[in-house]
């Protein structure tokens, strides 16, 4: 049958069949909303597809796509069918690459690329700082007549920018190791650089170049480097003084520029003008309304400039553009190299580093006095500078969180001492009376520059203020932790001790997790020390260790409970190994937290200091049960490309007794919740929505109502953060709203049970499961889209949490993860 036939199908599934092209025909299936083509060879969608305007859902995970090109792809089935229409509109062929050099300082890079460019040579030329970007026109090497176009990024060598760096080193890109013949290759440091690129940049081409070859010739064994770098694609010789090799560097940049995956790929018209007016500005930077203006010129509209074209540029680096942050949103910058030199200003600075990494914000006009240019840097650029430091995780406000606390230092964790406060205590070997101790090492085979200092950022609001350059000292409600980094034994370790340390010790790690995941070519192994010795009663902790994801989540997906403790051979628990933090223990945890709830209400009346500690272990087990649904709402909502709160409660819309038997004729009133971690909570009662739906959207929305119960049961704890119980009538009345949702879900046919333990661990591996809770959150998503149209959610907020999740949390609640914006006295 011809697909031009099949014009009112809804669901089409091509994924695994080795597909290489699709049809144009496909544009023809006008009502198709969920399009799966996953596991394909598809290296293009056809532009037609732009025309399936009812479409929601379109799969493509594992094709080697490339028109749209990845960045588009990342964004989602809108921007996917954007750029798909506007390249129907008309399309132009772009022949461009992005040239990355790197190596040590003094190697001779600027020279280089000005012999590149056939430039005179100029002994006075001086040390970069920061990052330059310029462009390099070449010949293309097989297409006569036709230029390419290479966006060169020169990149300061000095050890104080490369942790910056890492934000600018991107993938498909074309790079050039740049080391000194005359110093040699141990100077150059090129394991380094080279260990660098494979750590951020797997896939792309590297070229090894040496330069002062009139001084001294190159000394390097190359086959060694190519075994242990298959990145390299071959190693050129040259002098900038003399220009010996450049046409051949010329011949060889241009090669395997041109072979880069996105090279030749089609692009909108309408995009690559604006793209050229952008870069064709003098200034620095634009406003948001500027930028709209110019895209709309080109008849872009503002939502495309503001969404799809907008993060695209900014993903490739030829704009910096947080459309997402609020108060750089407005701020567009034109040429990234001025921010990075701004920032270099500080990370150059003496007094800072004198005074152990703190930055005076008294001290920022004499720091930011004038640009490269001699021009002076305006005042209200300082504030926006310091956001853009935070944004790249390289300093933070000290006391930003403290609410009517003036903010006049901030933390530049790069400029810290490398020598540990004198009154740091000693790592913990044993845990207290009543207390736990949770630990992880992570093992590279590489150490990338900048992981402690962004981590030292991105948990600043546990701050004991003893941190040193490897490592910090953090508490969390009554709970410690030590995270060090030791780069000469390549590791990281992480402890955390306390009574009821998982909570804490899944934020430290999520936290560290999504700081290492920016290296997607790093070699990672974690490891959990074995604690054989909580049954043999020594003294001394074992010395054994286990690997986290081979010899303990894997055990535990095979049904393996133990594990032999190589040094006492006695049988290890695997779930107390991974209790609290693997979701594969979360059953257990919501075990103990039911019971710690019910000892807690039966001396509810009469509380006694004895319980306190009850009482907080159950507050901790809560708070960790609610970051996994957090988690996982926001899973499935990302693949669903949509975004609203997800927690609720639900109350009767009258005044009559609940009747189960026609409960369906019923009205509700739909209550959203606050998501924050340490005590979830109803909002105002005005922002209540009206609810009376048919019983078949009671059927479909069933799947998630299961999992919200369990969250209400064991996300939201008794006791408060201050460790108040709550009040015995507020209990009443909330456990007869769970009671309400238990009810309506007891009548619906055909639901599939489900736990919150399913969340990471097993809801992946279960098909039937996963079919059914994409309609439930779907239908969720359009009765609240429907319900609050401008979307207000009762005045939450979305909050992007340093350890990667997203909370929905009211004004008060966001307030502690927003950094404020520098004031400065007049």
């Amino acid at each position: 049958m011809e697909l031009g036939q099949l014009s009112s199908l809804q669901d089409l599934v091509l994924n695994g069949n080795e597909l290489t092209q699709l049809p144009a025909e496909l544009g023809q299936l006008s009502s198709l909303q969920h399009l799966d083509l996953r596991g394909n060879e598809l290296t293009q969608l056809p532009a037609e597809i732009g025309q399936l305007l009812w479409l929601q859902e379109l799969y493509l995970k594992n094709n080697p796509i490339l028109t749209p090109p990845p960045e588009i792809t990342a964004q989602g089935t809108e921007a996917i069918l954007t750029f798909l229409r506007e390249l129907q509109q008309q399309s132009v062929l772009r022949y461009e690459a992005k040239l990355i050099l790197v190596g040590e300082g003094g190697t001779g890079k600027s020279s280089l690329l000005r012999s590149l460019r056939d430039e005179q040579f100029d002994t006075t030329l001086s040390t970069t700082h920061g990052i330059e970007v310029e462009t390099l026109a070449l010949p293309h090497p097989d297409k006569p007549g036709q230029t390419l176009l290479l966006n060169t990024w020169d990149f300061g060598g000095q050890h104080v920018y490369h942790a910056t760096h890492q934000f600018f080193l991107t993938r498909r890109s074309l790079y050039l190791v740049v080391w000194n013949a005359r110093s040699g290759a141990e100077q150059g440091r090129l394991h380094y650089w080279l260990d660098t690129i494979q750590s951020l940049a797997p896939d792309s081409p590297v070229l090894l170049v040496a330069t002062h070859t009139d001084e001294r010739a190159p000394d390097l064994n190359y086959q060694l480097y190519k075994d242990a770098y298959p990145q390299l694609v071959g190693t050129v010789s040259v002098s900038n003084r003399y220009g010996t090799a450049i046409e051949t560097l010329k011949a060889t940049i241009a090669l395997y520029a041109a072979s880069l995956p996105l090279v030749g790929q089609p692009w909108p018209t309408s995009w690559v003008e604006a793209e050229k007016a952008l870069q064709a500005r003098k200034e620095h930077h634009i406003s948001a309304e500027r930028y709209r203006r110019i895209c709309a010129v080109r008849r872009i509209q503002a939502g495309i400039a503001q969404g799809t074209l907008g993060s695209y540029l900014h993903d490739l680096g030829k704009i910096l553009y947080f459309r997402d942050d609020y108060d750089l949103s407005n701020f567009i910058v034109l040429k990234p190299n001025w921010v990075t030199k701004a920032i270099s200003l500080v990370l150059e600075d003496e007094q800072v580093r004198a005074a152990h990494g703190i930055l005076a914000h008294a001290e920022l006009p004499r720091i930011w006095a004038v640009d490269e240019t001699g021009k002076a840097y305006e005042p209200h650029l300082y504030p926006i500078f310091l956001r853009l430091m935070e944004k790249f995780d390289l300093s933070y406000q000290i006391g930003g969180d403290i609410p009517g606390q003036k903010v006049t230092h901030s933390l530049v964790p790069q400029l810290l001492p490398h020598q540990p406060p004198e009154e740091l205590l000693d790592w913990p070997e044993r845990p207290l009376q009543g207390q736990t101790i949770l630990q992880m090492v992570y093992r590279f085979d590489f150490v990338p520059a900048g992981i402690m200092s962004w981590f030292i950022v991105r948990t600043h609001r546990y701050t004991l203020d003893k941190h040193w350059r490897e490592g910090v000292l953090l508490a969390y409600q009554q709970h410690y932790a030590r995270v060090e980094l030791n780069p000469m034994l390549r590791e990281i370790r992480l402890v955390v001790w306390g009574i009821q340390p998982h909570n804490f010790f899944t934020i430290l790690k999520d936290t560290l997790d999504l700081i290492l995941s920016r290296f997607e070519g790093l070699r990672i192994r974690r490891e959990v020390p074995c604690i054989c010795h909580w049954q043999t009663k020594e003294e001394q902790p074992c010395e054994e260790s286990y690997r986290y994801e081979e010899d303990l989540v894997r055990r535990m997906e095979a049904g393996k409970q133990t594990i032999e403790c190589p040094a006492s051979y006695l049988d290890v628990s695997v779930p107390e190994l991974l209790y609290g933090i693997h979701t594969s223990t979360m059953p257990q945890v919501m075990a103990n937290v039911e019971a710690g709830q019910q000892k807690i209400l039966q001396v509810l009346s009469d509380i006694q200091q004895r319980d306190a500690i009850l009482i907080q272990q159950i507050q901790q087990l809560c708070e960790l049960n609610a970051r996994y649904f957090t988690r996982h709402w926001n899973l499935e909502m990302r693949k669903l490309e949509t975004e609203c709160p997800g927690t609720f409660i639900l109350v009767s819309g009258s005044r009559t007794p609940f009747k189960p038997k026609n409960w369906i004729t019923q009205s509700y009133k739909l209550h959203l919740l606050c998501q924050y971690p340490s005590g979830p909570h109803r909002l105002d009662e005005h922002y209540g929505y009206d609810l009376n739906q048919p019983k078949e959207w009671w059927s479909t929305i069933s799947p998630w109502l299961k999992h919200l119960i369990t969250f209400l049961k064991f996300g939201i704890p008794l006791a408060g953060a201050a460790g108040s119980v709550i009040d015995a009538m507020d209990f009443k009345n909330f456990e007869a709203e769970i009671n309400l949702l238990e009810k309506l879900t007891e009548d619906l046919p055909d639901i599939v049970e489900s736990d919150v333990s399913s969340f990471e661990y097993r809801y992946a591996r279960n098909a039937q499961k996963q079919a059914t809770i994409g309609p439930a959150l779907r239908a969720l998503y359009s009765f609240l889209k429907e319900q609050d149209k401008a979307q207000f959610w009762g005045g939450l907020q979305k909050v992007i949490t340093p350890d990667g999740n997203i909370l929905w949390l009211c004004e008060k609640h966001a307030r502690p993860y927003t950094s404020p914006l520098l004031q400065l006295d007049q």
